[in-house]
């Protein structure tokens, strides 16, 4: 008998309306037992294990992810020997794709089945792409799979993609990042600045270079390029956290003045790359009054909008000191 079943998220959270709306356009989930030759791996789950489907073994001491590839292969064979004696036991989760089925979880029994040399697998089927796959596939990621930083960055950027493309609530902050994947408010202070980061630091966590999401995180909030670049530099170098730490606290030696001509009338308040930190400094003094002081038409990846807000953010903190209020 075929049987019928809806997946569900803990209620209470965002994620579970959306995977529950997600559900209801695609249908529910149907039992069927498919043959492992039709089946494919999502090419864009940020839980990619890197290895050929064809050849599950067949790796590449060249590859500079060769080592992390190494020790998902050993975890894999360690499933497809409990595969070969009692077959897989949870059903993986696919969808309709052309004229077979493509993956929303279960990469590893699927793998592990092939080593295996099983012809076909249990699955819950769709018949068609969830309308929020990407927030599926973090939800069953964060529950049942350990992702390495640059893996959990690309999960939840891409839950922010998808969640926006569907012309839902714009992620404009932390705290709604947090409401809406249930992480706390001070991780998602770290996803949040990293998704809008500079690129040299998305690519150290590309490369592996850096696993720590909170240390890319304070990386990434430094808006001296010489520091930031230094403190990457060691992060390639392989130093401890403590050590790159350091690098970021070190004073900016300032240029020496000679005391001479006319005296200052101003205050310079310098130059920085970093738009979020703009962005960061505006919303935590102005508060609730940042749109009546500010607009709603800024751009905060543009540096000619944020400049003229940044302006603006400064006569009306002068108007306000000059009214006395």
């Amino acid at each position: 008998m075929v049987k019928k079943k809806t997946f569900g998220l803990p209620a209470g959270l965002p994620l579970a309306d959306i995977v529950e709306e997600g559900e209801a356009e695609a249908g529910s989930f149907v039992m069927e037992i498919l043959p492992i030759a039709r089946i494919e791996p999502d090419p864009d789950n940020p839980r990619r294990l890197g290895l050929n489907p064809a050849n599950p073994r067949e790796l590449d001491k060249s590859d500079p992810l060769y080592e992390r590839k190494k020790v998902a292969l050993e975890g894999i064979e360690d499933l497809a020997i409990s595969v070969a004696r009692f077959k897989v036991q949870q059903p993986i989760k696919v969808y309709r794709y052309d004229k077979g089925y493509r993956i929303v979880f279960g990469e590893r029994r699927y793998l592990a089945s092939i080593l295996a040399e099983e012809k076909t697998i249990p699955a819950w089927v769709l018949p068609e792409r969830p309308k929020f796959l990407r927030t599926l596939q973090f939800s069953e990621n964060e529950h049942h799979d350990k992702l390495d930083a640059w893996e959990r960055l690309e999960s939840i950027t891409s839950v922010v993609r998808e969640f926006e493309s569907y012309g839902e609530e714009v992620i404009g902050s932390a705290k709604v990042l947090a409401e809406l994947t249930g992480l706390k408010l001070s991780m998602a202070n770290n996803y949040f600045d990293l998704i809008q980061g500079p690129d040299d630091v998305l690519e150290a966590l590309r490369a592996r270079t850096i696993t720590n999401i909170q240390l890319a995180a304070e990386i990434a909030r430094e808006p001296d390029l010489t520091k930031r670049l230094a403190a990457l530099d060691e992060a390639r170098l392989g130093a401890i956290s403590d050590r790159v730490r350091s690098v970021l606290k070190q004073s900016v030696s300032k240029p020496r003045t000679s005391g001479r001509g006319r005296p200052a009338k101003n205050v310079t308040l310098g130059r920085t790359a970093n738009t979020v930190i703009v962005r960061r400094i505006v919303e935590a003094v102005l508060g609730d009054a940042c749109q009546e002081a500010l607009g709603s038409e800024i751009q905060w990846d543009d540096f000619s909008s944020v400049t003229d807000a940044w302006k603006k953010f400064l006569a009306y903190l002068e108007s306000v000191e000059k009214s006395g209020k």
